[in-house]
């Protein structure tokens, strides 16, 4: 599996936002996004991802939407708080929705990532994972360039295989799969042909399109035990939490 540099550079980050090739790949990531959320209920999303806007959530009905950050993003995105990839400062199953948009591509620890997220997913809560997909001809592209250090090709890139068994090993079922952007990042065609092409072909996981996207249930409780010291992080950045366990001692008394 390919590394991640240790530390992502912040003004590569921001010159790859604002190209064209991006923009066009978060916009159809983005419909995609707003397609699978708008039937998750519940009280808490969270959301991690490159896009600097959050339009991808504008869609869900839950009614507490927010946005984690990793330190590499910091003067790019507005976070509501930050985290590292295998400590996200948040107690136990306090959310009910997690959408990851590129999370697992960059960092060094994407299994531990999926942990985190589990553990902080309450029971019967459903995430959203977009990926690149490394069975592609973007995939093809990147193992060429094994020496790139510039956004996207630093990806670390996940296969859906792996990430389904990872899923399926914390006890998630599996609702949805598919496979996007078939042009992307072509620029042969107008932006409009390449935009409808991709929307046409998208669908079915063996398609190879260059991303993919999986949503999956969890499905029992997890036996995580809960760290105290997330606590002391969590509730002047997020003052909802505090307000959770308040609720939580009221009901248990």
């Amino acid at each position: 599996m390919q590394s991640v540099p240790h530390k992502l550079d912040q003004q590569d980050y921001q010159r790859w936002l604002a190209s064209d090739s991006a923009q066009r790949m978060l916009t159809l990531q983005s419909s995609w996004i707003q397609n699978q959320i708008v039937s998750f209920k519940g009280q808490h999303l969270l959301y991690h991802g490159l896009d600097k806007e959050t339009d991808c959530l504008s869609t869900s009905p839950v009614n507490h939407c927010f946005r984690m950050g990793l330190p590499w993003q910091k003067n790019v995105i507005a976070a509501d708080a930050w985290m590292s990839s295998s400590h996200w400062p948040l107690p136990d199953h306090c959310v009910d929705v997690v959408v990851m948009q590129h999370s697992l591509d960059f960092t060094r620890r994407p299994h531990q990532m999926i942990r985190e997220a589990s553990r902080v997913l309450a029971p019967d809560g459903h995430i959203v994972i977009i990926g690149f997909n490394p069975w592609s001809w973007w995939g093809v592209m990147r193992k060429l360039m094994p020496f790139a250090s510039d956004m996207p090709w630093v990806a670390n890139m996940v296969s859906m295989s792996r990430l389904k068994d990872w899923l399926i090993l914390l006890d998630y079922s599996i609702r949805d799969e598919a496979t996007l952007g078939h042009l992307w990042p072509i620029t042969l065609f107008p932006q409009r042909f390449s935009q409808r092409f991709d929307s046409v072909l998208a669908g079915g996981p063996f398609l190879m399109g260059n991303f993919y996207m999986i949503t999956a249930q969890k499905t029992q409780l997890g036996m995580t035990s809960l760290r105290s010291k997330r606590w002391q992080i969590i509730e002047p950045q997020l003052g909802w939490a505090k307000t959770m366990t308040s609720n939580r001692h009221t009901k248990s008394g």
